[in-house]
């Protein structure tokens, strides 16, 4: 055989062998996808198959056009990531009073767990509360009592929420008063926590703001 005829060959049986497909490739445009379900699902070729794949828990299921899409609904009614996951940011209403003429409205309100632990912290750092009230049942009792999806932290995290929202207000405060036009006077107090043996040291700034209002900042 010549070396034409050889290389003929090969082209042929090369030609006359299968391409295979990706293992979990995307479906690319091959398929047109009309159904509104498939927006929580990917079309991919799994050996040779289609199937659907859930975007929030990866699972797969039939995805070939005779499957029909009943089952990927029914899918998205029971898929606990889909259920955890969107139903922290789905909107809901609730009641709002005006305190000044005691009028009622209708508002949308959406769950942020950030916001919620952000006013988790500043509470405690207003009323002075010891940080060990997040590890009490009863108060874990009553914020799921409140909101379910909230996920209370442990005093841990509470401390560090309130130092890292600490961090952010003092240079906040020292960017206002590198503006200011009066003068700043410091103060300092002192005390012993008897039961720890320890000495605390507060450091307070006092000014006067534009309006003439007196400002007081803790610095330290």
């Amino acid at each position: 055989m010549s070396a034409l005829g050889a290389s003929s060959g090969s082209q042929a049986v090369a030609a006359s062998q299968s391409v295979e497909i990706e293992e979990d490739a995307p479906a690319g445009k091959k398929r047109k996808l009309r159904s509104e379900v498939w927006k929580d699902y990917d079309l991919v070729n799994v050996n040779g198959s289609w199937k659907a794949k859930c975007k929030w828990c990866k699972k797969h299921l039939g995805g070939e056009t005779r499957n029909g899409t009943t089952h990927l609904k029914n899918h998205l009614l029971i898929c606990e990531d889909r259920i955890t996951r969107k139903g922290l940011t789905q909107s809901t209403l609730k009641l709002s009073a005006n305190p000044k003429d005691g009028t009622v409205t209708l508002e949308k309100y959406v769950f942020d767990q950030n916001v919620a632990r952000k006013e988790l912290a500043l509470m405690i750092i207003v009323h002075e509360y010891p940080l060990s009230m997040v590890d009490h049942i009863g108060f874990r009792k009553f914020c799921a009592a409140l909101q379910p999806a909230f996920k209370l932290v442990s005093r841990n995290i509470i401390r560090k929420d309130i130092l890292d929202m600490y961090q952010v207000q003092k240079q906040s405060m020292v960017n206002y008063i590198k503006k200011l036009s009066s003068r700043v006077a410091v103060t300092t107090d002192l005390w012993t926590v008897n039961h720890q043996r320890k000495g605390y040291m507060a450091v307070t700034a006092h000014f006067l703001d534009d309006d003439w209002k007196l400002k007081s900042f803790l610095i330290r």
